[in-house]
């Protein structure tokens, strides 16, 4: 009512009682406003917060002015810790602490005084900040208290101020406690600062946003690249092997440049693909490859439980990893170079057999068939002792090389790096090159509007050594059982050929030094946002992104080369080009109404377009080496040229709400509504929905008294995600070429290849999860437990149709596979002060098994379906039984007579054969006494990672392991294999069956031995236990100590040696426990992958 007294009103009143009256009405209405003023509630947000953004966002959420002289108040200063959510006279008490500031209320504005100090005499101070590790702490700002009298510490945590005598300095950094120090009568002031536990809460990117880890309601895994303790990583996915509960990563093979395996809580898929999806910097893309720069990463994220995954839809179900790289921050600017050099060498070198037990070994065999001595002691000494493993592996050579600048403003930010890596493989004629680019910058457009943009670069060559399962060439596996008799040439200087296989043999030092399969790929990775803040909390983001890439492969095998039995040139070449486009428009809202209850909002909607064709041609029969894959009309037989062009589009609608009540009770749904032109009208649009809960009971009132527990979080979460990994036009009939039906001849018409399928739709994976977290003794010791189930439902296979159909399969949905098993995660600080020591364990257990086939055309429930794997139906798929076990003969011993092959129903076998188990119980050896034989899926895996620092050295080493499981040796059908013509490891030799040796191990020598072994189905001589215990890196690193330099900027130099699978603890008989064939969904066969390598690495890390 006062706001519109009348002036003239005010002028009548002249009697002082009036006055009297008047002047309380007033004095009780500014107490009021003066108080309602001071009271308002204040939420300040946001990271590198500076003494200026905090005093705006104060006047726009109270509409009082800030008022104050920039020459007494720093206002540029970065708070290293925002205050807690309180009214605002508390919240500018708290900014303006130690400023020797004091603050009144007048008239809607605040107003900031400078208190009166005495002048004295000051003096220069100088030191070193460092943290705990006694590592320099770059940018920390150091102030002298109750001044704004401050500066901060240069690259090497030095600093020198000048300070009045009896003045205390204030030392801050964000993440740190801010630290106080009187000066004394010395000139010398060194500080360790310490971490604040609550301010380093750490932020875990999730999709289209953050959250801090005390706020997650879901299953997500974080790993920081400078906490991972291997050094020399040439991929990005190597970085995540061992670091994460419910994430498997295997190496698919030694061959440079090839990506590991990732499967996230196990595999939910038969044929729809099981790998992650990936999102770089906000954008997603399909594959993890090695032309990802691993320096350039910040952090990885992995999404594993559905409330986490749902927000990516039909793209979710394998899990999502989020990779961050590095940014500009606000500061000088950086240089930084990182290098580093190793040596590696075959990790494990088979003990096979040499001249004179090979040569013994031959003659046995033809002894025991009935023929006479093969070779005679005069034959023999004329023959070569070849060990063909070591003419085919080489010691190697890698280096990498990387220059990169970061730095900034308030206003702009930019990051940029420049690396070369050289990769030689220990199979010669192998190697991986990469040079790669990338530009990250952010540009403050006006107040409410930035702009952040990344462009990645990355050009790759790939000269591939042949490891291709057994026979084509494979050097792996001709290396291994070549026999060391033969020569490497024959007398006109050619390639001698290995002839062991019906299929064809190779020469493997030919095939490593001829052979030629180069591959190029160049990728372009482009990525904009623009983030406008309409108003306080309301965000809207538009992103735009494209992926191109350019590839081509030439394959040349020489002349005279035998690769397959061809030895007249073969040759092929190809190029393909990919390309994706990717527009997101998010809308965010984050609110807190009070100090009880925040909110964030996220919705938005995204469209995503792919295009992808290739184009190839091959020939064989050529008449020189000349041309090799430049001229492939030269060939006597040309191959049928081929091209291919694909695409398909996505549209998606998303959003997610986060629910905060109290900073106790934690809710989140999400839901996603995708569409994909992959599937018809009928099924072109699914939901994905997701929910979780999270209680944080240590934040109870009733249980602050419990002073060794700092965290303890309750979670629960159940959603459902999707896989729509098939290639497009799977939904339609499609067209394919038919030949002449009488002889041999070119293509010469069309004729359907596939029925259409408009019922085909997306895998469907349900979710659930439960998790608790605690942390005990001020979170020095920090556990997580998770127990998780999937169930994925219409599972996309290819299944075999009744012949009146005229097609043998089609794609279509069927079964079900469920994965259940539980995570644990153990972090501790184990040592705190001069000595830092940190441990990280991570345990993980997932069994798979397939709950449902389907029907088949009649209705019946199928029991059991072929998978078309290996070189047979070795790997079916039962109902009730973990998918894609080995399939074949039970192994109960060796006959020791000839009538007991004969009672036993293998009346072909003799003593001293392998005894296959009758199983079914019916008279005979038959198939249907095959049996699963392998179960491949390990009890559980971990990885153990300690990081140990003193002074300026640092210790650290990963070990990764895996209990139970079984591996299936494909390699044993002929390396254990007594039958004359391959060779053999020695251990198998010398425990093999003879009359005089009854139990032995292994079969006896003979033809025969070879044939069923090497041509029948598989055995349990096969299979061999897969656990192991592996020292995947160790690492000595040391910082050099900066007063070993001159100069006001010192540099940063740190050295460091390091060895990768230098300790392997394991019964596997063969190169790798690790093995997992490259081109199968099958984990643990081992079908002759390139080995893997043990490495020495020194590298150099400098810092201006």
């Amino acid at each position: 009512m006062y706001k519109y007294m009348k002036l003239t009103n005010l002028i009548r009143i002249n009697n002082g009682k009036s006055v009297s009256r008047l002047l309380f009405i007033t004095a009780l209405s500014s107490i009021s406003l003066f108080s309602y003023a001071q009271h308002q509630q204040v939420r300040l947000t946001g990271s590198n917060v500076t003494l200026k953004t905090a005093f705006k966002q104060i006047e726009q959420q109270t509409k009082l002015f800030v008022d104050y002289n920039t020459q007494e108040v720093n206002d540029s200063r970065v708070l290293t810790k925002l205050p807690k959510n309180s009214n605002v006279k508390e919240v500018m008490e708290q900014l303006l602490e130690g400023s020797g500031c004091s603050i009144t209320f007048s008239n809607g504005h605040i107003i900031i005084n400078k208190q009166a100090r005495t002048v004295s005499s000051t003096k220069n101070i100088s030191g070193v900040v460092k943290d705990e590790t006694g590592e320099p702490v770059i940018g920390a700002n150091v102030v002298v208290k109750g001044t704004t009298n401050g500066t901060v510490t240069d690259m090497n945590g030095r600093y020198s101020l000048e300070v009045p005598e009896g003045g205390v300095l204030q030392i801050s950094y964000i993440g740190y406690n801010t630290q106080e120090v009187k000066v004394g009568s010395g000139d010398v002031v060194n500080v360790s600062l310490r971490e604040d536990s609550e301010a380093l809460d750490e932020v875990v990117v999730i999709g289209y946003g953050t959250v801090k880890k005390s706020d997650l309601t879901g299953a997500v895994g974080s790993v920081q690249m400078k906490d991972v303790s291997q050094v020399g990583i040439t991929s990005a996915d190597r970085a995540l092997q061992g670091q994460i509960a419910g994430v498997q990563v295997n190496a698919r093979t030694g061959q440079p440049g090839e990506s590991m395996m990732i499967r996230v809580r196990g595999s939910n898929s038969l044929a729809g693909g099981n790998e992650p999806l990936y999102v770089i910097d906000g954008m997603p893309v399909e594959k993890m490859n090695s032309d990802i720069n691993p320096e350039d990463i910040l952090s990885m994220e992995v999404l594993k439980d559905a409330s986490s995954t749902a927000i990516y839809g039909s793209r979710g179900a394998n899990g999502v990893v989020m990779i961050t790289t590095k940014r500009g921050r606000t500061g000088d600017t950086v240089l930084e170079y990182n290098g580093y050099v190793g040596v590696s060498s075959l990790r494990k070198k088979l003990d096979l057999l040499g001249k004179d037990d090979y040569i013994a070994m031959v003659n046995e065999v033809s002894q025991n068939d009935g023929n006479g001595i093969a070779i005679t002691p005069e034959q023999a000494a004329l023959l070569p002792n070849n060990d063909w493993q070591d003419l085919a592996y080489q010691t190697a050579l890698t280096h990498s090389h990387q220059v990169s600048v970061s730095g900034g403003t308030d206003k702009t930010k930019l990051y940029s790096s420049l690396n070369y890596m050289n990769q030689e493989g220990i199979i010669k004629g192998s190697d991986y090159n990469r040079f790669a680019l990338r530009v990250n910058g952010d540009q403050k457009l006006a107040r409410n509007l930035s702009l952040n943009a990344s462009i990645a670069y990355s050009y790759g060559t790939q000269n591939t050594a042949n490891s291709n399962a057994d026979g084509w060439g494979a050097i792996a596996y001709t290396a291994m059982v070549m026999a060391p008799i033969q020569e490497i040439r024959d007398a006109d200087g050619k390639y001698t050929n290995f002839s062991g296989t019906p299929w064809g043999g190779t020469n493997p030092v030919g095939m490593a030094e001829l052979y030629k399969n180069k591959t190029v790929n160049s990728r372009l990775l482009a990525n904009m946002s623009l983030i406008y803040e309409i108003i306080d909390g309301l965000t809207f983001r538009v992103n735009a992104g494209a992926e191109v890439n350019a590839g081509s492969s030439d394959r040349y095998i020489p002349i005279g080369l035998s690769a397959g039995g061809k030895l007249d040139g073969d040759a092929s070449k190809s190029k393909s080009n990919y390309y994706t486009i990717i527009n997101e428009n998010i809308l965010t809202y984050d609110k807190r109404f009070n100090k009880n209850h925040a909110l964030n909002l996220m919705g938005g909607v995204t469209f995503q377009t792919y295009q992808y064709n290739d184009l190839g041609g091959s020939g064989t029969g050529f008449l020189r080496d000349v041309y090799e894959t430049n001229n492939l009309g030269v060939a006597s037989t040309p191959g049928t040229p081929s091209s291919g062009y694909s695409d398909y589009r996505m549209a998606s609608f998303l959003g997610r709400a986060n629910y905060n009540l109290m900073e106790r009770y934690l809710l989140t749904v999400t839901a996603r509504y995708d569409g994909s032109s992959k599937f018809s009208k009928n099924h072109k649009f699914a939901f994905f929905p997701s929910a979780a809960l999270a209680w944080r009971l240590s934040e109870e009132n009733f249980m602050q008294d419990i002073d060794w527990l700092s965290n303890l979080k309750l979670r629960a979460s159940i959603g459902q995600t999707g896989n729509q990994s098939i290639s497009p036009y799977q939904t339609f009939a499609r067209l394919g070429t038919s030949g002449p039906i009488f002889g041999d001849g070119k293509d010469i018409g069309f004729g359907l290849s596939s029925m259409a399928n408009d019922d085909l739709k997306w895998e469907t994976t349900t979710q659930t999860d439960i998790g608790v977290d605690f942390g005990f003794f001020s979170n020095r010791l920090n556990i997580g437990f998770d127990y998780y189930w999937k169930q994925t439902r219409d599972l996309l296979y290819n299944a075999t149709l009744p012949p009146s159909s005229g097609y043998s399969s089609m794609l279509r949905n069927l079964g079900r596979i469920d994965n259940k098993g539980f995570e644990i995660s153990i972090n501790t600080i184990n040592m705190k002060g001069k000595v830092n020591w940190t441990t990280n364990l991570n345990i993980t257990s997932n069994r798979s098994i397939v709950k449902d086939l389907g029907s088949d055309v009649y209705g019946n429930k199928i029991q059991r379906i072929d998978a078309p794997i290996g070189g047979g139906n070795w790997f079916p798929l039962f109902v009730g039984k973990a998918p894609f076990q080995l399939y074949g003969y039970e192994i109960e011993g060796i006959y020791q007579t000839d009538e007991e092959a004969r009672l036993n129903g293998e009346a072909t076998k003799k003593a001293g054969d392998y005894r296959y188990k009758d199983t079914d119980g019916k008279a005979g050896i038959t198939t249907g006494d095959k049996t699963i034989i392998a179960n491949t899926q390990p009890k559980f895996t971990f990885g153990l990672t300690n990081i140990i620092n003193w002074n300026n050295f640092e210790l650290s080493f990963l070990l990764i392991g895996s209990v139970g499981g079984d591996i299936v040796n494909e390699f044993n059908k002929s390396i254990t294999n007594i039958g004359g013509t391959w060779n053999i490891r020695k251990d198998v030799w010398e425990n093999h069956w003879t009359p005089e040796n009854p139990n032995a191990k292994y079969a006896r020598a003979s033809v025969a031995t070879k044939d069923y072994l090497a041509f029948g189905d598989p055995s349990s001589v096969w299979v061999e236990n897969g656990s192991y215990l592996r020292f995947k890196d160790i690492k000595l690193a040391y910082t050099l100590p900066s007063q070993w330099f001159a100069g006001s900027r010192k540099p940063n130099i740190s050295v460091y040696l390091s060895g990768q699978n230098l300790i392997t603890i394991t019964s596997y008989s063969h190169y790798d426990p690790e093995a997992s064939w490259t081109s199968s969904a099958v984990n643990g066969w081992d079908r002759g992958v390139y080995p893997s390598a043990k490495s020495f690495t020194l590298g150099l890390q400098v810092k201006f």
